[in-house]
């Protein structure tokens, strides 16, 4: 066997190439696969960019609109938390450029005058209990007419000392001692009479005449008709007039005047005078109250008159709540007292407002006084139980600046 000869190995020829061969049969495959990472970062780069392009339109650029342009500017909103862009659900119509949408106009600024906030105003108090009557309202007017605005008066007080007020009485035909009196007046008696005086009110009387005696009261120098005559109310209002500015007693210009009644057993009438401006004044202050006689002398007086009425511009509460006011039955109602009489009680009805004024009446206590405006609503109202329709009016506070009324 072992002369025997080796039998060539035929696997020679499979033998692997050489290393260094092998390493350049592997280059070309490898660069193709390293292209190919490349070609799929590009792609991946541009699908990504391809993605985010609608969420860079939140950041504006900055955009110049020329004048005229039809086109509205709209301010981008910020996305909402997770990167979403809220959505409105609101449409609106865009306005050109130069013309944008008007904004509500604001009420008027209140105007509150020199004075400040006024105290409650004295409203007119009806003699009747309001749980009598039961109105419902209806509006026959513009409620747009009512003013926005009026003026309030302050009402100054008189000073007085006793030099002033000893020469009044013996003008007055009172000659006696000038004595003080609690809170600041002053007090003069003598046979003709008595004379009391404070800051803002006056009180005259003349002693009672004695049978076939003199008159000791001063007479108005006017001509006057016979005692037993019964003069006109023209004669006795311009004798009353005639009286209270010769002494000075009121200080501002006074209105036409009325006779308010006739006392014939007593031969007197009773003259009532308020100021020419404001008017109309339903408070007793400012305001004069003479009782003259038949022969134009002057019996007693009650004058009621400031120093000076000193103006100052106050804004008015809205129309609306005016007239709420009357609706909800928070004004005071006048009327003819003696419906009262006529039907049974509780009164139920229906009112028609056809129109309405100022007036102004007193607030205030002391010497802190004031005439503040009110409105007065006039209509007329139709009651079960009666056959004919009855004025009526209700007055409310008006001025915005003021402490409302109790009740």
């Amino acid at each position: 066997m072992s002369g025997a000869r080796r039998r060539p190995n035929r696997n020679h020829s499979r033998r692997p190439a050489p290393t260094a061969a092998r390493g350049q049969s592997r280059g070309p495959v490898i660069f193709g696969a390293l292209a190919l990472i490349a070609m799929l970062l590009v792609a991946a780069w541009a699908i990504r960019g391809l993605v985010r392009e609608p969420s860079s339109a939140l950041i504006p650029s900055p955009i110049t609109v020329e004048p005229g342009s039809p086109l509205s500017v709209v301010t981008p909103t910020a996305p909402a938390a997770g990167g979403e862009t809220p959505v409105s659900t609101e449409f609106a119509t865009p306005s050109p450029l130069g013309s944008p949408t008007p904004s509500p106009t604001p009420p008027p600024p209140v105007v509150v005058g020199a004075f400040g906030e006024l105290p409650a105003p004295n409203l007119p108090q009806p003699a009747y209990p309001p749980s009598q009557l039961t109105l419902q309202y209806e509006l026959g007017f513009d409620l747009g007419t009512l003013p926005a605005e009026a003026p309030v008066y302050r009402l100054v007080p008189r000073h007085w000392d006793q030099t002033s007020v000893a020469t009044l009485a013996r003008a007055l035909g009172i000659d006696g001692e000038v004595v003080s009196t609690p809170g600041g007046g002053f007090l003069v008696r003598s046979a003709a009479g008595q004379l009391v005086v404070s800051d803002l009110t006056l009180q005259y009387q003349a002693a009672t005449p004695t049978i076939g005696g003199t008159q000791p009261a001063e007479r108005t120098p006017t001509t006057t008709p016979s005692p037993t005559a019964s003069p006109p109310d023209e004669f006795l209002v311009a004798a009353a007039r005639s009286w209270l500015e010769q002494h000075g007693l009121v200080t501002t210009p006074l209105d036409e005047g009325k006779v308010r009644e006739h006392l014939p057993e007593a031969g007197l009438a009773i003259v009532l005078f308020g100021p020419a401006e404001p008017t109309p004044v339903l408070s007793a202050l400012p305001g004069a109250t003479v009782a003259i006689a038949t022969d134009g002398s002057v019996r007693q007086a009650f004058v009621a008159w400031p120093a000076a009425l000193e103006p100052s511009t106050y804004s008015l509460r809205p129309a609306e709540a005016l007239w709420q006011d009357v609706v909800s039955g928070r004004g005071t109602i006048e009327v003819d007292e003696s419906i009262f009489t006529q039907a049974s009680l509780p009164l139920h009805g229906t009112a028609r407002i056809e129109s309405a004024h100022l007036a102004w009446v007193d607030a205030g206590q002391g010497s802190a006084r004031y005439l503040t405006p009110v409105i007065r609503f006039h209509g007329t109202a139709t009651f079960e139980g009666l056959a004919e329709p009855v004025k009526i009016t209700v007055t409310v506070a008006a001025v915005a600046a003021q402490v409302a009324p109790r009740g």
